[in-house]
């Protein structure tokens, strides 16, 4: 990723300049006005200058000349109708002012997500005033701030190649020494959320009577399936008024029978316990008369175990249009994590729930995750208490933990 600056009289003047070299696909990372210096500075007006930040490959640029054949085309073919050219020109201005209103509402976006650069700075000196390397003889970067970015984002889990690849290109920068800290915050907040990409949450309707959507939980031992299952279900059934029954395939373990009975009582539902897979398809067809949405547990299985994911991926094809999350402890070692996906991968698609994030303060590992398996995040728990401890994942919020202004 490259950046260029472009000056001018007005900030709107800027923005075009951007655009009409860049293209649409440029990021403006910084809007700043330049006040006018020397001895006769009182004469000079006060200009704008933007930063741009842009991919290697540059856009299709149109020549001035392609512009004028066309434009001398359309006078030609258009000259009688005024009114038709009016509106074009209308429709023009009018995509402009959208366009600008957007990379403004873009810019504001990220400056409320971004937290002050002046503090993240002040933490950067200060850290380097104690330690010139926080990682003995393995300095990645010979610029400090790009050193001090490596050594963050590592220590929070995030794998040394990515971490390379969210610092890609911007040791390239002219004049890196004294580039401004918060444009090299925007260019890896922006790479860290566009890996992370959107939250896919699970969306439940009212529903016709004799139809009701299946959700399945898998994962291994120990995740906390049953607990989430009780929040997820709790805000469907008080937040959006919607009927939940529920169906536990974890034989294995008395206790997470009667854990899921128990919140069950607690939010008048019924649950069913399923032997089988004939037993589940029948408390489907017994529970779907009755409920918008059918929650279903499991038991937790080994992903080293061939012979329960083969008996695992039986029990998910005899269920109707499942809908399938992984849940994942964050607190799992990142190897560990990575074969459960790929094991779990084999059987079955899915989105992933990461628990436990209050146990942690590293979230390296949801990053990797994203990036190495291409797998989508939906939800992400932090604490014990039922409902409130869960929540759609924030992308915002790691980028932000993994910078360091948490």
């Amino acid at each position: 990723m490259k950046m260029k600056k472009y000056e001018a009289t007005t900030e709107q003047q800027a923005i075009e300049m951007v655009k009409n070299e860049l293209g649409m696909d440029a990021i403006i990372l910084n809007i700043k006005k330049i006040q006018p210096r020397g001895l006769f500075s009182f004469f000079r007006k006060t200009k704008v200058e933007v930063t741009a930040a842009y991919e290697d490959k540059p856009p299709i640029k149109v020549s001035k000349e392609d512009v004028n054949k066309n434009n001398a085309l359309s006078d030609k073919a258009e000259a009688s109708d005024d009114e038709k050219r009016k509106a074009i020109l209308q429709n023009v201005e009018n995509e402009k002012s959208n366009t600008i209103e957007k990379q403004r509402k873009t810019i504001n976006e990220l400056e409320r997500k971004l937290y002050d650069a002046e503090g993240l700075l002040e933490q950067v000196m200060k850290k380097l005033a104690v330690s010139s390397r926080s990682f003995e003889g393995s300095r990645q970067y010979d610029n400090t701030m790009l050193q001090f970015f490596y050594e963050r984002l590592v220590s929070q889990g995030v794998l040394p190649e990515i971490a390379d690849i969210l610092l890609q290109d911007i040791e390239n920068i002219e004049d890196l020494d004294n580039l401004d800290i918060n444009l090299i915050v925007k260019v890896v907040y922006n790479r860290i959320i566009k890996i992370l990409g959107e939250p896919q949450i699970l969306k439940v309707h009212k529903t016709e009577r004799n139809y009701a959507k299946n959700v399945v939980f898998i994962g291994p031992t120990g995740v906390g399936k049953t607990t989430t299952i009780a929040k997820l279900s709790s805000q469907f059934i008080f937040k959006d008024k919607l009927n939940v029954g529920f169906i536990t395939a974890d034989t294995y373990r008395i206790a997470a029978v009667e854990q899921l009975k128990t919140y069950a009582d607690i939010l008048n539902s019924e649950v069913g316990v399923v032997y089988s897979n004939e037993d589940v398809v029948e408390k489907i067809n017994e529970f779907k008369v009755v409920n918008d949405v059918i929650f279903i547990d499991t038991a937790g299985r080994s992903h080293k175990n061939s012979d329960n994911l083969t008996e695992l991926k039986s029990f998910l094809e005899a269920i109707p249009g499942a809908e399938i999350y992984l849940v994942l402890s964050i607190t799992t070692k990142y190897e560990d994590l990575l074969s459960v996906i790929e094991s779990y991968s084999k059987i079955t698609h899915f989105k992933i729930i990461f628990t436990k994030l209050d146990e942690t303060s590293a979230l390296g590992s949801v990053l990797n995750i994203c990036y190495e398996t291409g797998k989508e995040i939906s939800y992400a728990t932090d604490g014990q208490n039922v409902p409130d401890d869960i929540d759609i994942i924030k992308p915002e919020r790691i980028a932000r933990e993994l910078l360091g202004s948490g």
